[in-house]
């Protein structure tokens, strides 16, 4: 009687476990061999999150002109040299800092709305 009981929560559980996968995945339905429809969950797709990485690099770049921008290019010039000096991380990070044109362009339409 007791193997019985926990055989029976055992096969619920796998039924609960499918359900929730159908349930959060979607599932496709099938006729298998014998004439019955068997409802199986979608295989899971690696979603990659396009939209969250071109905010952040926009984000990037809208903070690299903000500081072009408001501390002026020769100052901004000063600072990169001075990380420039430092360690390797400083350097790295001067070297990501650095004024491109994307940069140079936002910070350029940016300038007349700080001042």
């Amino acid at each position: 009687m007791v193997y019985t009981r926990e055989d029976f929560h055992a096969r619920v559980g796998n039924v609960d476990k499918q359900q929730s996968r159908l349930v959060r995945r979607g599932y496709t339905t099938r006729i298998d061999k014998n004439g019955v429809i068997v409802a199986k969950p979608k295989a899971m797709r690696i979603r990659l999150p396009i939209k969250g990485a071109v905010l952040l690099v926009l984000s990037f770049f809208c903070f690299k002109a903000f500081m072009l921008a408001a501390n002026g290019p020769d100052t901004y010039q000063d600072r990169l040299a001075t990380l420039e000096s430092g360690n390797a991380a400083e350097a790295f990070g001067a070297s990501v800092l650095a004024i491109d044109p994307v940069t140079q362009y936002i910070a350029d339409q940016m300038g007349p709305l700080l001042r």
